[in-house]
């Protein structure tokens, strides 16, 4: 064999004068610097043959439109009506054409497909995951979030199903978050975790058509044993709050008391006026039973025995006065004759 080939396809030659292979046959061990061609070559159809089956297909389709326009106002044949809230996405042979807004819209059906997609805000539950805590406790927390589609063409073309989607990927952002943090930081900044929660979703799905407008976690349960060990927690923690309340107010008390001790000292009378008060509150109640503090009592004996003092002799004084009154009407009878 020379360099040079004597077929029609010499410019196709290699540099050692070895022809291509040709189409549709299978070739054995490749020679050195020569690229392996595919084992089976298929011929692809022609552009015409594509352009008569679309053109078929679609005269099919307008037919069945011709033929079911009577019963258009029934609502039957190629017809769909859109509700508000929702849009449809519109194919033909399977590329996407344009989004039809809420209305009535009478398609091919040979070669045209709708898919209708909601606009409304949608909410999807996030089931019961069991969870562990940076501090390694087991926790069941379950969440919802609420989203909704802004770009139907994206929702419906850039991923499969996007409620399993979003239902997975706010699953194993809960369980990343949660781990990230204490018992005690998930119970007290729980607002904070659903920012997060929320952002980190909004970024995971700006490509997908979608916007997420929260995600809140919606039930923490912990174990029972769990719950009874945070229970007497808060419990000593509020018995000794209530302790250390107390004693406050008996130090306030009794520097109060205290004052008022020094007062009613330089001022006797002052004890007795207070006492009168206490005797008028407790006879406002009606109650039967007087309780008399010693001091009181004392008082009250010595000035009964002062009255007791002045009331004997006052009598003797009496009695001798009319003593005299007697003897002097016996010495006046003496004298009568």
């Amino acid at each position: 064999f020379g360099s040079s080939c004597s077929t029609p396809a010499a410019e196709a030659c290699d540099s050692q004068g070895t022809p291509p292979p040709r189409r549709g046959t299978v070739t054995g061990m490749a020679m050195p610097n020569q690229a392996v061609p595919p084992e089976v070559n298929e011929e692809p159809p022609t552009l015409l043959s594509i352009k008569v089956f679309r053109v078929v297909m679609e005269g099919w389709g307008e037919l069945v439109k011709f033929v079911c326009c009577p019963c258009l106002c029934v609502q039957a044949g190629p017809i769909a009506i859109i509700d508000q809230g929702y849009v449809a996405v519109l194919t033909r042979f399977g590329v996407y054409e344009r989004t039809l807004q809420p209305g009535m819209y009478v398609y091919n059906c040979m070669s045209q497909q709708l898919q209708k997609v909601s606009m409304k805000m949608q909410t999807i539950e996030v089931p019961r995951q069991a969870a562990m805590t940076r501090d390694n406790l087991s926790v069941q927390v379950d969440a919802v979030t609420f989203v909704t589609v802004v770009d139907a063409p994206r929702a419906t073309f850039k991923v499969e199903n996007y409620h399993y989607a979003v239902k997975t990927l706010a699953a194993s952002t809960l369980l990343r978050v949660m781990a990230e943090h204490s018992l005690q930081e998930i119970f007290t900044e729980r607002g904070q975790l659903n920012d997060r929660l929320t952002q980190t979703m909004k970024e995971k799905t700006a490509g997908w058509g979608l916007e997420v407008a929260g995600v809140e976690i919606r039930d923490i349960t912990i174990p029972d044993a769990m719950q009874r060990t945070m229970a007497q927690i808060a419990e000593a923690n509020r018995e000794a709050d209530a302790k250390v309340i107390v004693a406050e107010g008996q130090r306030k008390a009794a520097s109060i008391l205290a004052e008022a001790a020094r007062i009613m000292g330089q001022r006797p009378m002052s004890l007795q006026l207070q006492w009168f008060e206490t005797l008028r509150q407790i006879a406002a109640e009606k109650n039967s039973t007087v309780i008399v503090p010693d001091s009181v009592i004392g008082a009250l004996s010595d000035l009964s025995r002062a009255s007791a003092r002045f009331g004997s002799a006052g009598a003797g004084a009496g009695a001798g006065a009319s003593a005299g009154a007697s003897g002097s009407d016996t010495d006046y009878d003496k004298c009568a004759p």
